[in-house]
């Protein structure tokens, strides 16, 4: 049932992400301040992508992360966690008939995240998780990516405020 909903609900937000993308306006992280991180979908591995996603910002100087989503001024929200896959292969000697085999598993990371401001219920930032390489764990890389996006947007925001009251 988790590979079906996988199958079905990521495509689905990939597509709805050209639309996010266009009506967000991240001149509006410089009002955040506290963030409570939602639900992140019932992937495999999204509660550790979440907690991960959670040490980052606390680490960070840019935002305070509350437990209660009436104390955030946004939450975090949207589909994040890893994708398991399975690969084997079997081969059989034509001349002696001897069977060999081998296989493994793969973990890919798999991320859309949003931003939404408690006050305008809008989304003000979203992130999509592109695969690359790097070293390190899936929910790892996802989490790390998440924050890295974030934490650059907010900076970019705040410039953008200094340069506009010079």
């Amino acid at each position: 049932m988790r590979q079906a909903t996988t199958s079905f609900f990521v495509p689905f937000l990939l597509c709805l992400l050209p639309v996010l993308s266009f009506c967000q306006d991240v001149s509006k992280l410089r009002s955040v301040k506290r963030i409570y991180i939602g639900d992140l979908g019932r992937e495999e591995g999204s509660d550790l992508v979440r907690e991960k996603i959670r040490l980052a910002l606390m680490k960070s100087d840019q935002f305070r992360v509350v437990e209660k989503p009436e104390s955030a001024d946004a939450i975090l929200t949207g589909v994040a966690g890893v994708q398991r896959r399975h690969h084997s292969t079997i081969t059989t000697d034509p001349t002696t008939g001897n069977v060999s085999g081998g296989g493994g598993t793969s973990f890919t990371g798999i991320g859309v995240l949003r931003l939404v401001d408690v006050k305008s219920d809008e989304t003000i930032w979203v992130f999509e998780y592109k695969r690359g390489f790097s070293l390190g764990s899936a929910s790892s890389r996802v989490a790390n990516k998440a924050v890295e996006k974030l934490l650059k947007d907010a900076k970019a925001a705040d410039r953008k405020s200094t340069d506009v009251r010079k």
